[in-house]
C-alpha cells in the first residue's frame, strides 16, 4: 500500500475519533446551559432507584472499587504497561501511556468547566461523591481500559469484554445515585473518540509490532513449555468426564437452590438446623474445642490463602507446569467471590454471639466462607490430581479424604457456634458447581480424544 493510500485508510478513525470527542463536549455544553437533567436522566434514575435489590448492591459496589480511586486510575495503567514493555512492545506501552494521561486530563478539565451538580434527592446513597458529575471518571477508566486492551489485542472477546465490563460500570454509576445517564454516555464517547484519534498514527507501527512480538517473544516459549498441557483419552474417557461436569454443576445447582428456597421461606431444610446445633451444644468438652478451632483456624482468611499460595507455586516448581495450578487458583477466587456476593445478598444473621466460642462474628452466616473454601481446595485438588492418573483406588481414595475434610471443616463452624446447617450444605453445593466448572474447563481445554492403541 503506497504512502497516499495509507494515508487515507487513516482519515476516518481521525475523523470519527473527532467527532465522538466533539460529541462529548457538546453533550457538556448543552448541560451547562440547561443547567437541569434532561428527561432522560430523571426517568432513568427513578428506573433503577426503584428497582434497587441487595445482589444489585454488591455488584454495584464492586465496580465503585474497581472503577476509581489510584486501583483504577495508577496501579491498573502501571501494571498494564508494565506488561506490555515485558512483552517487547513499547509502542504499545506508550499508546497505553499517551490514552491513560489524556484522557484522564480531559475528563478532569470538563469536570471543571461544565461544573454539573451530582445527582440529589436519592436516598441510601450508596457511595461517597465529590464535585463535577460530568463526565464520570470511573466510566472513563472503565473505557480506557477496554480501548487499550480492544486496540492492542485486536480479538472478538477482549472487545466482547471490554463493553460488558464498560456498560456494567455506566449502569452502576446511576444505580448508586453518583451520575446521571448522560454523565456515563459522554465519559464513554470522549474516551473512545481520544482513543480512536491517538491510535490512527500509530496504526502501522502498533500492528507491526504486534506481529513480530507473536511470533518472537519468549512469552510464546513459555506458555508453551509450561502452560499448555495436554493429555490424550479415549472417546470413552472423556465423555465420562463430560457427564461428570454437567452432573457436577446441575446436582449442585439444584441442592443450592433447594437450600435457598429453604433459607429465605424459613422452612424445608432448615428444620435441622436447630437440632444439630442443640446436639453439638451438648457434645462441646475441652479437648474437642481445642481441635475445632484448629479446623477453623486451618481453613480460615489467613491460614488457607497461604495453604493455597503455596500449593500453587509448589505445583509448578516440582512439576513445571502452570495450568493446573492456575485452575485451583481460579477455582477458590470464584468461591470467594461467589460467597461475598451470595452473602451480602442473603445477609442471614447467625446463631446467637454468645454461642461462638473464638470471638464475635457479626458477619453474613450464608453461606459458610470457611467450609466452601475448605470444599473447593479439596475437592478441584483432588480433581486435578486424580484425573491425571485414573485409578480407580487412589480415585476413591482421593475423593474419601476430599469429604472427610469437607465434613470436619463444616462440623468445626457448626460445633464453634458461627453457622447454621443449612449454610454448610449451600456451601457444599456452591462447591460442586465450581468444580463441574472446573472439569469442563479443563477437559475442553487438555483433552484429546485419541483411538486406545495411539493413547500414551
Amino acid at each position: 500500500m503506497g504512502e497516499g493510500a495509507e494515508r487515507v485508510t487513516r482519515r476516518w478513525p481521525l475523523f470519527s475519533g473527532l467527532a465522538a470527542v466533539a460529541l462529548a463536549v457538546g453533550l457538556g455544553v448543552i448541560i451547562a446551559r440547561n443547567g437541569r437533567p434532561f428527561v432522560l436522566d430523571t426517568e432513568w434514575m427513578i428506573l433503577v432507584s426503584a428497582n434497587r435489590a441487595p445482589a444489585w448492591d454488591s455488584l454495584a459496589l464492586v465496580m465503585n472499587s474497581l472503577g476509581g480511586g489510584l486501583f483504577a486510575s495508577v496501579a491498573v495503567p502501571v501494571l498494564l504497561i508494565g506488561l506490555l514493555l515485558f512483552l517487547k512492545r513499547p509502542w504499545a506501552a506508550g499508546y497505553a501511556l499517551l490514552v491513560t494521561v489524556v484522557s484522564d486530563v480531559s475528563v478532569r478539565l470538563l469536570k471543571g468547566l461544565f461544573g454539573r451538580a451530582r445527582p440529589t434527592g436519592l436516598e441510601d446513597l450508596l457511595v461517597n461523591v465529590d464535585f463535577g458529575s460530568f463526565p464520570s471518571g470511573h466510566v472513563a477508566n472503565a473505557t480506557t481500559l477496554a480501548m487499550i486492551l480492544g486496540v492492542l489485542f485486536p480479538f472478538w472477546w477482549v472487545w466482547l469484554a471490554g463493553v460488558l465490563y464498560t456498560v456494567t460500570m455506566m449502569q452502576s454509576r446511576t444505580y448508586l445515585g453518583a451520575h446521571w445517564l448522560t454523565d456515563t454516555i459522554g465519559a464513554a464517547l470522549l474516551v473512545v473518540g481520544i482513543a480512536v484519534v491517538l491510535w490512527a498514527p500509530l496504526a502501522a507501527r502498533l500492528d507491526a509490532e504486534r506481529r513480530r512480538s507473536r511470533a518472537s517473544h519468549p512469552w510464546r516459549t513459555f506458555y508453551h513449555r509450561y502452560v499448555v498441557e495436554t493429555r490424550g483419552l479415549d472417546a470413552g474417557s472423556h465423555r465420562i468426564l463430560r457427564v461428570t461436569a454437567i452432573a457436577c454443576v446441575g446436582s449442585g445447582a439444584v441442592f443450592f437452590t433447594v437450600t435457598l428456597l429453604s433459607v429465605l421461606g424459613e422452612g424445608g431444610l432448615t428444620a435441622i438446623d436447630v437440632p444439630v446445633q442443640e446436639w453439638l451444644l451438648e457434645s462441646r468438652s475441652p479437648a474437642l474445642t481445642t481441635v475445632m478451632i484448629v479446623l477453623a483456624v486451618v481453613f480460615g482468611p489467613i491460614a488457607l490463602p497461604l495453604i493455597v499460595l503455596v500449593v500453587c507455586v509448589g505445583w509448578g516448581l516440582i512439576t513445571r507446569q502452570a495450568w493446573r495450578p492456575l485452575l485451583l487458583a481460579g477455582a477458590m477466587a470464584t468461591g470467594v467471590v461467589l460467597a461475598q456476593i451470595i452473602g451480602r445478598t442473603i445477609d442471614r444473621e447467625r446463631p446467637p454471639t454468645d454461642l461462638m466460642l473464638y470471638g464475635t462474628d457479626l458477619t453474613h452466616s450464608f453461606p459458610s466462607g470457611h467450609v466452601l473454601g475448605a470444599s473447593d481446595f479439596l475437592l478441584v485438588t483432588a480433581y486435578l490430581v486424580l484425573s491425571r492418573r485414573l485409578r480407580g483406588r487412589a480415585t476413591a481414595l482421593g475423593l474419601g479424604i476430599a469429604g472427610v475434610g469437607i465434613v470436619l471443616a463444616a462440623l468445626s463452624r457448626l460445633y464453634l457456634g458461627y453457622h447454621w446447617t443449612t449454610d454448610a450444605l449451600a456451601s457444599v453445593s456452591i462447591s460442586l458447581v465450581v468444580l463441574g466448572c472446573v472439569i469442563a474447563v479443563d477437559t475442553w481445554r487438555t483433552v484429546r480424544v485419541v483411538e486406545p492403541a495411539v493413547r500414551d
